[in-house]
C-alpha cells in the first residue's frame, strides 16, 4: 500500500450558508462543500505536549516546542533543529513571525503561582540560532496574550500579570521599544484573546468576536459564537476564506468539533476524526491546515487523568470526484 494509502482519511461534510440569526449560533446544514482530514503520523518526533506553536516558514513546517524546535516538509517526518527554546514556558508567552524572522517576546520560567519574567527580546533569521536583541526592553510585564504582525508593526492586546488583566493595546516597530496606543478598549479587560487578520480586518476572538480596521476602533460582531456555550482553548487559522477554530473547549469540556465562519458572526459546526483536545498547535501549510498536540482530560470523574497528544493531521478542501478517487486506509 502507498504511503497515502496508509494514512487515515476522513471527510468533513460542511456548508457555508449564512445563519439567519445575526447574533450567532451553530448550524447543522446540508452538504455543499467537502473537506478531508488525513492523519499524517500517529506520533511525531517531539514529545506529547500542548500550548506550543506551529508555523509554516519558507515552505517548511516548524513546531516551536517546549523541548526545542522541530521541522518537517510534509508533517509526517520530523527532524530536531539546533535552535533552542528561548522563551522557555510556552504556555505563558508566544513567538511571533515579523519581517521574515521569528521573535521571542520575553522569557518566562515557573507557573502561575511562582514565576520569573524577563523582558528579553530574541530573534532568529536563519532558524539555527538566536540573537538576543536586548535583555531590558519595555515589553509590558504580563503574559497570556498573543502578539501579531499588523501594518508592519508588532502588536499586543490585553493579557494579565499576577494581579490583574488588561484592556489596552500596545505596538512596536522593532520588538524592543513598545508604546501604549490606547487604554480601556470597548471589550474590556481580557486575556488569551486570539487575533487574526481576515478580509482586511483584525478579528479578536474569545467567546465573543470583535473586529477592527485599525486595531484602535472596535465593533462587536457577536456576543457569543454558540448560543448558551462558553467557547475557549482553541487555535484559530484562516483557510479557504473562512476562520476555523480547532480544539474548542465548550462549557468546560473538550471535544473534536470544529467551528468555522465566513464573517465572524455566524458559525458552523463540523466533525473531525482526531481525539477531543484543547491547546493544540495549528497553521496553514502548502494549501492545507496542519494541526498537532493538545491536552484532554480533567473534566469530570469519568475522565480525571490528562492525556497529551503528538499525532499530526491535515485538512484540505477537495471535490466530490477527488474524494471518490482517493484511497482510504483500513484500520
Amino acid at each position: 500500500m502507498s504511503h497515502l494509502g496508509k494514512m487515515l482519511l476522513y471527510s468533513i461534510l460542511f456548508t457555508s450558508c449564512a445563519n439567519p440569526d445575526r447574533n450567532s449560533s451553530v448550524a447543522i446544514v446540508p452538504v455543499t462543500e467537502q473537506y478531508q482530514w488525513v492523519k499524517l503520523t500517529d506520533s511525531a518526533l517531539f514529545s506529547k505536549s500542548y500550548n506550543f506553536q506551529l508555523f509554516s516558514i519558507r515552505d517548511t513546517l516548524w513546531a516551536f516546542h517546549p523541548e526545542g524546535n522541530f521541522y518537517s516538509i510534509d508533517g509526517s517526518v520530523w527532524k530536531k533543529s539546533a535552535l533552542s527554546n528561548s522563551i522557555y514556558n510556552l504556555a505563558f508567552l508566544d513567538y511571533v513571525i515579523f519581517r521574515n524572522a521569528v521573535y521571542g517576546l520575553g522569557h518566562f520560567e515557573g507557573n502561575i503561582e511562582k514565576f520569573s519574567f524577563t523582558p528579553q527580546i530574541t530573534r532568529t533569521t536563519d532558524l539555527k540560532s538566536w540573537q538576543t536583541l536586548t535583555t531590558k526592553s519595555n515589553l509590558p510585564d504580563r503574559f497570556f496574550y498573543h502578539p501579531f504582525d499588523f501594518q508592519n508593526k508588532l502588536w499586543i492586546i490585553g493579557g494579565m500579570n499576577k494581579d490583574m488583566s488588561f484592556s489596552d493595546i500596545w505596538n512596536s516597530q522593532d520588538a524592543i521599544h513598545w508604546t501604549k496606543v490606547k487604554d480601556n478598549l470597548p471589550f474590556g479587560k481580557r486575556d488569551q484573546s486570539n487575533i487574526i487578520f481576515f478580509k482586511n480586518r483584525l478579528f479578536l476572538l474569545n467567546n465573543d468576536v470583535w473586529s477592527s480596521e485599525n486595531g484602535i476602533d472596535w465593533i462587536r460582531e457577536t456576543a457569543e459564537m454558540v448560543k448558551g456555550e462558553e467557547i475557549f482553548g482553541y487555535a484559530p487559522v484562516v483557510y479557504d476564506d473562512r476562520i476555523w477554530l480547532l480544539g474548542c473547549n465548550r462549557n468546560g469540556k473538550f471535544n473534536s468539533k470544529v467551528l468555522s465562519s465566513s464573517d465572524g458572526k455566524n458559525w458552523t459546526e463540523s466533525d473531525a476524526p482526531w481525539s477531543p483536545r484543547g491547546g493544540i498547535a495549528a497553521c496553514v501549510h502548502r494549501g492545507r491546515v496542519i494541526m498537532t498536540g493538545g491536552k484532554y482530560g480533567g473534566q469530570d470523574i469519568s475522565h480525571p487523568a490528562f492525556e497529551y497528544s503528538n499525532d499530526v493531521w491535515s485538512m484540505e478542501k477537495v471535490s466530490v470526484a477527488d474524494i471518490g478517487n482517493r484511497p482510504v486506509a483500513k484500520n
